[in-house]
Parts: structure tokens; sequence; C-alpha cells
């Protein structure tokens, strides 16, 4: 076949194809007055924000009696929806969160000795302010429950959490006539340090699950919809990985997120005031919670008929 003839094949092979696509493009569609008539977009593509309140809860050890107190930060991030259909879906999202947490205990009786006479025991306050920043990637399962404007839905996801950067402030104070009605701090003993959050005191990633559930709002306007959600949710990390300091090694933890230079006294971070007690806190476990509202624009195919407005979607 000369070449000649096999460019005016190749001609009528695109101009039927495109004929093809162009009348799959231009179906029907739905009247701009019938808005619950409207198709739903495969995919969805938004914008969510909220609060997150971070919780490190402690499990085992001398069950040391510890305060947490309720803390909050701020997150955001971007979400890709893709439809299965009117009752699941399955989302990308991708969050920056802001986090901090508190936590304050007593330990009394310490034994001290500072080479100047037999060993005498004190008693001390230890507080933890930690403050740092992490990205989020979750792959949301989502179920809705209903098919109409108001559908209610409960999701589930596995969660990549990467810190990025972040402080701990340690303090540490010595405390006189302790007793459950009278406490009194001793300004003039205590112990601060401050140090960043490096692969020695957290974990380079972790991989967690969260559990959520909220209301979503189809919002029709003259051709076109959009979508509110507004959900909670809550995250626990199940495993952290980590890459050794001292080789070239992965590690890896389940559940417990203190890392191993913490659990082995090894941290070059612990310089006076010192938080990390494995032993009497146990195992820590990373948690939050989060509240959000995500405003999802759906991807349709914008079109122009000669019935229709600009802007009709099908």
């Amino acid at each position: 076949m000369n070449t000649k003839k096999s460019n005016i094949i190749l001609l009528v092979a695109i101009f039927l194809f495109g004929n093809a696509a162009l009348a799959q493009f231009n179906k029907p569609l739905q009247s701009a007055t019938n808005k619950n008539g409207y198709s739903e977009a495969r995919y969805n593509i938004g914008i969510s924000g909220g609060i997150t309140s971070t919780y490190w809860a402690h499990f085992g050890g001398t069950q040391t009696h510890y305060n947490a107190p309720f803390n909050f930060g701020l997150t955001g991030g971007l979400v890709i929806e893709r439809m299965f259909n009117a009752n699941s879906s399955l989302s990308l999202e991708g969050y920056f969160a802001m986090r901090n947490t508190q936590l304050n205990y007593y330990v009394l009786n310490y034994p001290i000795n500072m080479g100047l006479g037999p060993e005498h025991n004190k008693d001390y306050y230890r507080q933890l302010d930690a403050k740092y920043q992490e990205v989020n990637m979750q792959v949301l399962l989502t179920r809705y429950f209903s098919q109409g404007n108001i559908r209610p839905y409960a999701f589930v996801a596995p969660r990549v959490t990467v810190p990025l950067s972040g402080n701990m402030v340690w303090q540490r104070t010595q405390v006189s006539k302790y007793g459950t009605a009278n406490q009194q701090l001793i300004e003039s003993t205590r112990d601060i340090d401050t140090v960043m959050m490096t692969a020695q005191n957290t974990w380079q990633s972790s991989l967690g699950l969260v559990i959520g559930g909220g209301v979503m709002f189809r919002i029709n306007v003259s051709n076109y919809y959009f979508i509110v959600k507004a959900d909670v949710s809550a995250h626990a990390a199940l495993a952290h990985f980590t890459f050794a300091q001292d080789k070239p090694q992965l590690r890896a933890s389940f559940l417990n997120s203190y890392t191993y230079e913490e659990t082995h006294g090894t941290s070059q971070n612990v310089i006076g005031a010192g938080y990390i007690d494995p032993y009497l806190l146990g195992m820590r476990i990373n948690t939050d919670a989060a509240a959000k509202i995500t405003i999802m624009f759906p991807l349709k195919k914008q079109l122009k008929g000669a019935c229709m407005k600009w802007g009709e979607y099908d």
C-alpha cells in the first residue's frame, strides 16, 4: 500500500472516530428546571479545613497518673473523590496539620545523689509541651446512607503521617509540701529544656487508621451543584518507621511511639529536665481527632446546546 492511500485511510478513520466521540459527548442533557434530576459527577475536587486535637495516650509502665489537657490546632488540605455510585466513593486526601499537646505528672520520692552525701528523695512536677507540624495522606472509603440532597455517611481510611518540624519543651520543678490540698512549686529549682523534634525522639513516618462520619449537603444552583460536608473523625497511629541513625537500616515499632533511642535511654536530646521516662509511662500511642468542613466541586463536562444556556452540565 502506497503512502498516499495510507494517509487517506488514516484521515477517514480519524474523521469517523471523531464523529463517534462527538456524538457521545453531546448526549442528551438533564433539564435545567429539574435540579434534582442532575446526574452526579464521577469526580469531585475540593478543599477541607477545620480543627484538630492531639492526644498522646500512655499505657503500662508503673501506671504513673498523668494529666493531658484538651488542646486545639488547625488542619487543612485538598480532597479528590471518585464516586463509584450514589452510595460509595473513594477519596484521596492530603492535609497539613498544626499539632500541639501537653502532658504533666508528678514523680514522688525520686532518689537523688549529688555526690555530696547519702542518697535522699525529692518530689518533682514534670511537664511536656510539644508543638509540631505534619503532613497526613489518607485514602477514604466512604459509604453514603441515602440518595437525597442530605446524606449521612461513614468512612474508614488508612493514613500515612510524616512529621515536618517542631519543638518539645520539658520542665522539671521540685515540689514542696506535696499533698492533695496543698501543692507548692519551688520556682528556683525549675529546669527547662527545649529540644527540636528529630529522629531520636520522633518517628519519621507512621501508618494509622482513621474512622469517622458526617453529613453531606448537596446544594443545587441554576445549572450546577456543589457539595458541602461536615464530619468528625478519630485517628490512631498503629505502626512507626524510621531509618536508624547509627546504621542504614529501617526500624519499625507497632503502636508504641517511643523511639528506639528513648526506650533504650540513648537519646542525645535529654539534658536535665528529661521528660523521657518510658519506665514510668510505659507505651505511648499517638492519637488525634478532627472536625472539618469540606467544600466539593463536581468535575463535569461543560456543554452548549441550541436550547440551553452556556454552562449546562450533563
